[in-house]
């Protein structure tokens, strides 16, 4: 589990992340799995240790997930730069209660159920079973 900035492009933060997550599914892939990115998503709260990423002003953050083959990108918007929360699938946990929250590593994002469960059903439902998936490969 690693947060990296990735608000400017860079080839080595790229090459962490494809080693931790495997590389970006190609277009046929991405469209063979009807796609590999969710709708973005407000959030309500961060974990302790991951708090410095809520935006130091009020207003709404966002958000949204991205699949990789080895795990998932947790893109966050805090203002003008965005942050990637990898979260390999053995660390992955997601939760449906009064939020919507995905843990990993001890950490965790709690999000707006309101919205973001209804618009991205489908796309989670596809995540929960990229995991199993995964999990039964390994």
């Amino acid at each position: 589990m690693a947060i990296y900035n990735i608000s400017y492009k860079n080839k080595e933060i790229e090459k962490l992340i494809n080693e931790e997550l495997g590389k970006a599914y190609s277009l046929y892939n991405k469209l063979k799995l009807g796609g590999i990115g969710s709708r973005r998503m407000i959030i309500e709260h961060l974990s302790e240790r991951i708090n410095h990423l809520k935006l130091k002003v009020s207003g709404i953050q966002y958000g949204n997930i991205e699949i990789r083959p080895n795990g998932i990108i947790l893109h966050i918007n805090q203002g003008i730069y965005t942050y990637a929360w990898t979260i390999p699938y053995y660390h992955l946990n997601i939760y449906n209660g009064d939020y919507f929250t995905i843990h990993g590593a001890g950490n965790y994002i709690q999000f707006n159920k309101e919205k973001s469960w209804k618009e991205n059903r489908r796309f989670l439902t596809k995540l929960i079973d990229l995991k199993a998936k995964f999990n039964s490969v390994k």
